[in-house]
Formats: structure tokens, C-alpha cells, sequence
């Protein structure tokens, strides 16, 4: 007996020190599972940080010689990563049966054109570019599109209007792909819907958009990648799903794990502020409130900048 508790002993201890083990087992964890883990202590914390930076550098090198560089891209830039991609790295790496084909970056105004140098300068060239009023990504945060490729490699790069790559993120067509990536931190807006496969559709984009093909044929997308979509009245009682409800990037069902801090899980208006330099994000899905159909209630999508912060708390200023 004494044996078999030694062996079971330096088995355990293998584990804690192998990082290909560790990689394996967290392969099969979606990110609130590794949230989990990486509170249970110090040394999960950090194996859970390791893998999340490993699986982020694994896509970087997708697409750059070194995968580190789209973390210095990501830092340097203000930039995310979103799209099908952030969805994917939110998933488990084994058991989710497709791979995204393409990289999304989203980037503030003021800093792109030097993520356009640098994305050149890493040998992409531009294949096409959308201004607003044909793009399809949003109906009004959207500034442009720029298309780059190098060989089978894509990226988009999305433009945003305002202070933030973050605004066009929740005028998706859909909840599941209201997620992002960071240098720092890991978001997902709708995670008991997100992590289960469910989402719900966005009505902006279906009111707002010129051409509503584009976006049923993005929902079929997803569809085909096994994501259910669901009525919001049948989820009224898991928290903060409502399309009619104010969300924020603060608000306790933003799920958000900092890769360089875990496992705190907090987000206060100054962890934002040091990220992406905004106070905070309000969002509104909108569309016709449960069991009213003469009544609407209008998407909207709000930046909270230091001299708005008195918009967090007048009525008058949501509409």
C-alpha cells in the first residue's frame, strides 16, 4: 500500500510539472471551466494563464513568423481579437469540431493606420477595403473594413469609429460572437448562453443594415458550427439575457478573465479605463419586448468616455 500511495504521489507530482500534460487536460475545458481551476490556487493560476497565452500565441502563429506578435500587436495597437476566433478560444480546444478560417482584429481610428504599416510590414497586402456605408460588420460603429491577405492567410481589420475597438463587438449579428480578446483579458459578454451553445439573435443588424442576406446567411454560419438559436422569453431567467435590458462591460454577467492576474475576476471602471481608455461600454440588443408586439425598443450601443460619465446616472440619457 505504501508503494501504490508513492507512485500515486509522483504521478500527481509529474502532473503538476508537465506542461504538455497540463495543456491536454485544459484542451478539453471551455474558459469558465479554467476560470474554476485557476481559483482553486496559485499553481492552477498559473498553468491556467500559461495555457490561455499558449493557445492565443498558437493563433498568432497562424498567421505571423512568431505568434508572440500579436500579443505586441494587440498592446501596441488597442486593439482585439473577435469574431470567430475569440469564439473558438473560448471553447474547448478538443471536441469543438470546426477551426475559424480567418483572423479578426478590431482597432480604435486613432490607431490604425500603424496596425496597417505593421500588418504590411509582416507581408499582407490590402485585397479589399469597405467604408461603412457597405460594410456589413455594423450598422453605425463601423468605420471601415480593410481585407488583407498573404497567401491562404486572411485578416480582417475593423475599423471602429469611436475611442474603442470595442463598440462594434455588440452590433453582431448574434450573442455568441460578442466576445474579445485582449493583450490582457479574455471577455465573454453572454457566457451561460455562449458556453452552452446558445445564442440570440441581435435585432440592430436586422433593423439597421441595408442587406439582411448577409446577415441570415452569418447566422446560418454559425448554425452549421452547432450554435442553437433561442427565443428570449424561454431564458428569462438566466441573469442579465434580456434583449431589452442594459448591459455594460462591468456588469456581474460579463464573464472576463485577466491572463496576467488571475484568478481575480473583477472589472471596475478603472480596469477598463487602463485597457482600452473608456470609463465603460453600455449595450442594448433591442428588438420588440417579450409579449408586446406594438411596442420597440431601439438597439443601441454607447461609449462612456471620461467627460459622459454623468450619462451613467441621468435617465433621460438612454433612450
Amino acid at each position: 500500500m505504501a508503494n501504490e500511495g508513492r507512485g500515486a504521489t509522483a504521478a500527481l507530482q509529474k502532473f503538476l510539472i508537465c506542461e504538455d500534460l497540463h495543456r491536454h487536460f485544459f484542451s478539453y475545458c471551455n474558459v469558465a471551466d479554467l476560470q474554476q481551476l485557476a481559483c482553486t490556487n496559485w499553481r492552477q493560476s498559473g498553468n491556467v494563464r500559461a495555457y490561455l497565452r499558449h493557445r492565443i500565441t498558437t493563433v498568432g502563429a497562424l498567421y505571423f513568423e512568431n505568434g508572440k506578435d500579436l500579443f505586441d500587436m494587440l498592446r501596441t495597437f488597442d486593439a482585439v481579437i473577435s469574431g470567430s476566433t475569440a469564439l473558438h478560444l473560448l471553447l474547448p480546444k478538443r471536441g469543438t469540431s470546426w477551426t475559424p478560417n480567418d483572423l479578426d482584429l478590431y482597432v480604435p481610428l486613432h490607431t490604425s493606420v500603424e496596425l496597417l504599416q505593421r500588418l504590411q510590414w509582416e507581408g499582407y497586402a490590402i485585397a479589399s477595403q469597405h467604408p461603412t456605408n457597405v460594410a456589413h460588420y455594423s450598422y453605425s460603429h463601423v468605420h471601415e473594413v480593410v481585407v488583407l491577405c498573404k497567401g491562404q492567410r486572411k485578416i480582417d481589420m475593423v475599423i471602429s469609429k469611436t475611442a474603442t475597438a470595442l463598440s462594434p463587438i455588440f452590433q453582431f449579428h448574434s450573442t455568441a460572437v460578442m466576445n474579445f480578446v485582449s493583450a490582457d483579458t479574455v471577455f465573454c459578454s453572454y457566457p451561460r448562453l455562449t458556453l452552452q451553445g446558445l445564442s440570440m439573435v441581435n435585432a440592430g443588424p436586422l433593423y439597421c443594415s441595408p442587406d439582411k442576406r448577409v446577415i441570415l446567411d452569418a447566422v446560418r454560419k454559425y448554425q452549421a458550427c452547432g450554435i442553437r438559436y433561442i427565443h428570449c422569453k424561454d431564458y428569462h431567467g438566466v441573469k442579465n439575457t434580456c434583449k431589452v435590458s442594459t448591459r455594460t462591460l462591468t456588469d456581474s454577467a460579463m464573464m472576463r478573465m485577466n491572463i496576467h492576474g488571475l484568478p481575480s475576476t473583477s472589472q471596475t471602471f478603472l480596469d477598463v479605463f487602463w485597457q482600452f481608455g473608456i470609463l465603460d461600454l453600455q449595450w442594448i440588443l433591442g428588438g420588440m419586448p417579450c409579449g408586446l408586439e406594438s411596442a420597440f425598443c431601439r438597439p443601441r450601443v454607447e461609449v462612456i468616455e471620461e467627460e459622459s460619465y454623468e450619462s451613467l446616472f441621468v435617465p433621460s440619457a438612454i433612450n
